[in-house]
């Protein structure tokens, strides 16, 4: 240090005696004018020129060393900053290929960066980049970082997230999630069960439930008698079930099963997180049970907030509850709301592109609503080639009972109730806009399907939705049966509402109870035809032309799972027709026929299913319905929607 500060003084020292014998050179040559002096003072001038020039570059190397050293220590200084806050720098030419790169880089990645390209290393630390995106998250060796790019300006910045995102996952992992359990149709069970059997079934859900407790970090207590759990545990706990898609709640299900019955033990669960207040955390799971119960019992229902509720299970279709206590209660609180002398009309709405159980099922209603005197009405613009071949033969008795959407909204009001049959929602109606101006005391659902859509609008006694009812036209006959005034229904309606129990059973070969049996018997003795039933759902030579046509391309999935489709436009009911002679082989568990809809661009998906839930696989692509019988329409191209139809069958268990 001392020494480049002499040198420094020195060459100062020389700058200023050069200088100076350079001027004074000069003088002395102009004054004196002689040989002599004018000889010696050139080579004074020369060594002074040399003095200068010497103490010169003595000054600039010291002062480029000094702004090398400068530069030097402010790049250690920032780069041990950056370090310190664990945030790395790469920065590359206008080629891509890497110029620098700061210590934290060298540390975490390679030290030999140079010269490569920045591509390359990106994809050797497992980074696929998007020229649409600037920012991403990157995991690598046990570290994760984000990493922001600036391709304008050349350079990339990583910055090491993990303390963050580490003190994140553990409190997402420790947030309590409340569950609520409880066994389907527990009631049921107690009426014909032996108290043997009820201890042996209690006694293996508790069995299942310990089990969980060794293996998850769960407690929880039964809250009474009825074959009702209450559960706690953290998120990281719910992750791992979610995991395996709550399986082990299918090891009940052979739990009393015996060759003498076919007894299925199942449970229903709803699960809430993502709320501070356990108030309203257990309300949400309880919500989360009742969703589950509706869709058709064995279901884990996972509700939050953020997102929308998440479905699990329904591997098997429980045994359907024979108890009326429901229908009769629900049926009482109808005739009670139509006895209201404030109430002044009915608006009856089925499903769109209705079938025979959406008409069948609204014209009971209206049965029933004309017998306390109202104005009663049945909105449907559209029916599937089924239902118009069947109302045609009734069209000029019964036309005047069916409205359009436009003038639904114009009776609608405070003094209008409004039905839902075989559907329980708006917008599955032909009018979306069916409840705008209808108090919610004054909604009324009857449908037999799994429900998706939340239906909150309507007040839950309002509502009988029966899983395990064959057809909402079965809901209706046991309504009218139950009523506690006789209702007069006219040979039109029984035969209607016989036709959609039939089309819904496939005349009674499926999903038909004793309850369906006894509604059907009710039904011919006010007239219905069981012939004529069957002749309802009979199919022209035409017809059956195109169900070959479909069926010349059909594909087998996975094993028992058949696929048909085509650009071929067709009915909706004909699309169900296909899908329910697929099934007609032995051997097959569930089929999906995809074609065009005859009106619009859209495709149509029916999903038939034997001992197998299609309604999971609908739902996956935008539809829904019930276990064995369900859905959907989409707006995607052809190839799409079956590329989708495809995931999500192979998709499921």
């Amino acid at each position: 240090m001392k020494k480049n500060k002499s040198t420094l003084i020195l060459a100062i020292l020389s700058l200023i005696i050069g200088a100076f014998v350079f001027f004074e050179s000069l003088a002395i040559i102009y004054i004196k004018q002689n040989i002599v002096w004018i000889s010696l003072m050139i080579a004074t001038l020369i060594l002074s020129m040399i003095m200068i020039s010497l103490s010169g570059f003595v000054l600039l190397k010291h002062y480029h060393e000094r702004q090398i050293k400068i530069k030097s220590t402010y790049n250690k200084f920032v780069d041990e900053i950056m370090d310190y806050n664990q945030t790395g720098v790469i920065i590359h030419d206008n080629q891509g290929d890497i110029i620098y790169v700061s210590e934290f880089i060298r540390t975490r990645f390679r030290k030999n960066l140079i010269g490569i390209k920045l591509n390359d290393f990106l994809k050797s630390i497992g980074m696929d980049v998007d020229s649409k995106r600037r920012e991403y998250n990157l995991s690598h060796n046990d570290y994760h970082y984000k990493v922001g790019i600036f391709e304008i300006q050349n350079y990339l910045v990583i910055r090491d997230v993990t303390i963050e995102k580490n003190t994140i996952t553990l409190y997402e992992d420790e947030l309590i999630v409340v569950g609520e359990l409880e066994i389907d149709n527990f009631n049921l069970y107690q009426s014909i069960l032996s108290e043997d059997q009820m201890f042996n079934m209690n006694k293996s859900i508790i069995a299942v439930l310990d089990s969980l407790r060794e293996k998850y970090n769960l407690i929880y207590r039964q809250y009474n008698a009825n074959g009702k759990f209450i559960v706690f545990m953290n998120k990281k706990s719910l992750d791992e079930m979610i995991k395996v898609k709550f399986d082990f709640f299918d090891k009940l299900h052979n739990v009393l099963k015996t060759d003498s019955n076919n007894i299925i033990v199942s449970v229903s669960v709803g699960f809430a997180y993502g709320i501070n207040e356990l108030k309203t955390k257990t309300e949400m799971a309880r919500t989360g049970l009742l969703q589950a119960q509706r869709r058709g019992g064995d279901q884990v229902v996972v509700m939050s907030p953020f997102s929308q509720p998440i479905y699990f299970g329904s591997s098997a279709e429980i045994m359907p509850n024979v108890d009326r206590t429901r229908i009769k209660n629900f049926t009482s609180r109808v005739e009670m709301a139509l006895s209201n002398p404030t109430i002044e009309k009915v608006i009856i709405y089925g499903h769109a592109m209705a079938d025979l159980d959406a008409i069948g099922s609204a014209m009971g209603i209206y049965a029933l609503a004309k017998s306390f005197k109202k104005d009663v009405f049945i909105c449907s613009s559209t029916q599937d080639e089924t239902t118009k071949k069947a109302l045609s033969q009734y069209w000029e008795v019964v036309k005047s009972r069916f409205i359009k959407p436009h003038q639904a909204n114009q009776l609608s009001d405070e003094k209008t109730i409004v039905f839902f049959t075989d559907n329980a929602h708006p917008s599955r109606t032909d009018n979306p806009d069916a409840i705008t101006r209808v108090k919610a005391n004054n909604i009324f659902i009857v449908d037999h399907h799994r429900m998706k859509l939340s239906i909150d609008f309507a007040p839950r006694e309002n509502r009988i939705i029966s899983t395990s009812a064959s057809s909402a036209s079965e809901l209706v006959t046991e309504m009218l049966m139950f009523a506690s005034k006789r209702i007069n229904i006219d040979l039109i309606t029984a035969q209607m509402l016989l036709n959609g129990i039939c089309l819904d059973t496939l005349q009674f070969q499926k999903h038909a109870t004793s309850k369906t049996f006894e509604a059907a018997s009710w039904l011919e003795i006010h007239g219905a035809n069981a012939t004529a039933a069957a002749n309802s759902l009979k199919i022209d030579a035409e017809t059956q032309k195109k169900v070959a046509k479909m069926l010349e391309n059909i594909e087998e999935v996975k094993e028992g799972f058949f696929l048909t489709y085509s650009e071929m436009p067709m009915s909706d009911d004909l699309i169900s027709i296909t899908a329910e002679e697929i099934l007609r082989i032995d051997g097959r568990k569930a089929s999906f026929v995809v074609a065009k809809q005859e009106k619009g661009n859209k495709y149509k998906l029916s999903a038939r299913g034997i001992d197998t839930n299609v309604q999971i696989i609908c739902e996956n692509v935008g539809g829904g319905g019930s276990f064995a019988s369900a859905a959907a329409v989409s707006t995607d191209d052809l190839e799409t929607f079956i590329s989708n139809i495809k995931q999500a069958i192979v998709g499921v268990k």
